[in-house]
């Protein structure tokens, strides 16, 4: 099966789609004001970083806004129904003395793994949009 050639254009509205369900689904899983203003910045970060990538290499636009929604889809897939283990990581990020070892723990492992299958996923699908 062959990919899809898209268009940029098109490629504008799904890292703009994938950037709104991005903030959607971790902006409410982040316990303080200040885990959600580091949250808030990934988007922006992700856009400067993309955008000296493609001046120092040569990428075109299509193939930045590619890679930005597969890392979009990645971090959304890697946190899909993980609230509860969420904010044990949060919580324990910033006091990681009060947090118990017997929650912190689990938690995490859990989220390691979903994170790493949400990238795989995502590379996967990103290769195949590449390179078909």
């Amino acid at each position: 099966m062959h990919a899809p050639n898209i268009p940029v254009n098109v490629w504008w509205i799904i890292a703009a789609g994938m950037t709104v369900l991005f903030l959607a689904i971790w902006l409410p899983m982040m316990p303080t004001s200040r885990a959600k203003t580091q949250i808030a910045m990934i988007p922006l970060f992700g856009i400067v970083f993309l955008t000296v990538l493609g001046k120092l290499r040569g990428h075109d636009v299509t193939k930045l806004l590619s890679i930005y929604s597969t890392v979009s889809v990645g971090l959304i897939l890697g946190v899909i129904g993980r609230r509860a283990d969420m904010l044990i990581a949060v919580k324990q990020g910033e006091d990681p003395l009060g947090t118990p070892a017997s929650k912190a723990g689990p938690a995490n492992k859990r989220l390691t793994i979903q994170l790493s299958v949400g990238f795989v996923v995502a590379f996967a699908l990103w290769a195949w949009l590449n390179w078909g």
